[in-house]
């Protein structure tokens, strides 16, 4: 049997073992790690991989803005403590940016918004006494409130917030079934999942990537598995959920230590290069297998922000360092995604921009 073939039946096989239901589920395929080196560096990579674009955008929110969390009846209204910069967008096809997906605030705390079809928020038995807080929202709702993951992860723990999963998409078709990584300078590290609506949060500098579908737990049952193998000759190369996350592990562990942060960056761009979806014809036989549309960079140690766009050759990035977050400084913002003229540090380019007005229930 060829290699190959035999790579695919072990695969299958681990996949039984473990109960590891993938199903072809993961539309919103993404993917993120996170690395930490010498001299306090920190860097985390993100793929975004959907049907379709997201009319993306750098959005500054500064410190003092008051957000409604667009949850609804008794929605969450809370007053950004950090500032913040995000890629937002447009949960709709053509429509305003009503979402934020991805980010780094002023302490250098960066969340990750990426797609898990067993999450569950437990809406259907939700305590009408909780705030509640679109989905959408949720990212910057992180970002703009605390400093580290310590200190996200106790208030997450808590569990005193109702996070609402609002259908979006053509036809209101797509479901909000996401999850969360966040990581911050010292180069902490967690994934919080809601499974029968309570919060699963696995915390640690260890958790390194994340991917889609199965839940995190049975993720490290099959990456444990791999981590049997010699790994330069077996290597699942697929770009389902599982083989991103072996390959995504495996290869952020070669990564060498280096006191140069062009290099350090570079190094985690080339292992989400790796697992990423190829830009291409969509496969028939795979119809919820999607594309990359964009990756992100996040300098974690000098507060600088890439956005990759497949589409585009070039990268653009906001250095943190010279934007104003204070009080009163207004939220700015410039459109990333299909914006051809754009190059190189787009610090320049912000412009004015109105408060984001979240994707809320009907």
């Amino acid at each position: 049997m060829p290699l190959s073939r035999r790579l695919r039946a072990l695969a299958a096989a681990t996949a039984a073992v473990f109960g590891l239901a993938t199903g072809g589920s993961a539309a919103l395929a993404c993917s993120r790690v996170t690395w930490s080196g010498p001299d306090r560096q920190v860097s985390t990579g993100r793929s975004m991989d959907w049907p379709y674009g997201f009319n993306s955008h750098f959005h500054v929110i500064p410190r003092g803005e008051s957000i409604d969390g667009a949850g609804g009846a008794n929605t969450l209204r809370f007053t950004s403590r950090y500032g913040s910069v995000v890629v937002s967008g447009s949960t709709e096809p053509g429509g305003a940016v009503d979402a934020v997906f991805d980010g780094i605030n002023e302490k250098g705390l960066a969340a990750n918004l990426l797609y898990l079809a067993e999450n569950d928020f437990g809406l259907a038995s939700a305590d009408p006494r909780r705030p509640r807080l679109s989905f959408a929202a949720w990212t910057l709702f992180l970002l703009s409130q605390y400093a580290t993951v310590k200190e996200l992860v106790q208030a997450v723990a808590a569990d005193r917030i109702q996070i609402v999963p609002v259908p979006f998409g053509p036809g209101g078709k797509a479901k909000a079934t996401v999850h969360m990584a966040v990581s911050d300078a010292s180069g902490d590290s967690a994934v919080i999942e809601y499974l029968k609506g309570k919060p699963v949060i696995h915390h640690g500098p260890q958790f390194q990537v994340m991917t889609n579908s199965p839940v995190y737990s049975e993720q490290l049952k099959l990456n444990a598995f791999w981590s049997t193998k010699d790994r330069n000759r077996e290597l699942p190369g697929s770009i389902q959920s599982p083989d991103r996350f072996v390959r995504g592990s495996y290869y952020l562990q070669q990564l060498p230590p280096t006191t140069d942060p062009r290099q350090a960056l570079a190094g985690v761009m080339s292992v989400m290069r790796n697992i990423s979806v190829p830009w291409g014809t969509p496969d028939p036989e795979h119809p919820n297998i999607s594309p990359t549309w964009w990756r992100t960079l996040i300098d974690q140690k000098n507060r600088i922000y890439y956005f990759d766009s497949a589409l585009s050759p070039q990268m653009v990035w906001l250095n943190l360092n010279t934007i104003d977050v204070r009080p009163g400084s207004g939220i700015r913002a410039v459109r990333i995604e299909g914006n051809d003229a754009l190059q190189g540090k787009v610090n320049d380019k912000l412009q004015p921009a109105p408060a984001i007005r979240f994707l809320a229930p009907k």
